[in-house]
């Protein structure tokens, strides 16, 4: 409506008729407490409430889509935190590699690195405070229980 300034071309546009389109309207106007639109019989026109609600749902509407596309990234992966336990002895060599890929390939995502024993790596696996650990084999079986 605030884009055709035409009830019946709004209504068209909506594939709606008329009738059910001012209905609503004044509906919404009801519920806001204030008048949206300047009705005459020859124009309508947004009033200043009219033009700042329009902005504000304007922008609504892209940060609702901006949240879809980061749902779709963050259930493929692509974005959030991933928290990364590694051995002392691995920070030389596999984990800064393996770090620099990483965010190569998915730069939304935050990593967070802790440098932690086999054993402590094991129990955070379990207690889920971290997704990955680099560990220096062997592993004992009290690590692995």
């Amino acid at each position: 409506m605030a884009e055709e300034l035409n009830f019946g071309r709004a209504a068209e546009r909506l594939h709606i008729a008329q009738p059910p389109l001012t209905r609503q309207i004044r509906h919404l106007e009801e519920e806001l407490g204030v008048k949206l639109f300047h009705r005459t019989t020859r124009r309508i026109q947004l009033t200043e409430p009219g033009r700042v609600y329009l902005a504000e749902a304007r922008r609504v509407l892209v940060q609702i889509q901006e949240g879809i596309v980061l749902a779709r990234l963050a259930s493929r992966g692509e974005v959030g935190r991933l928290a990364i336990g590694f051995e002392g002895s691995s920070a030389y060599d596999i984990v800064p590699l393996s770090v620099k890929v990483f965010k190569e390939r998915f730069p939304k995502v935050n990593l967070i690195v802790y440098e932690m024993t086999t054993g402590d790596q094991v129990q955070a696996l379990h207690n889920a405070h971290i997704e990955i650990g680099f560990v220096v084999p062997p592993l004992s079986n009290a690590c692995t229980n």
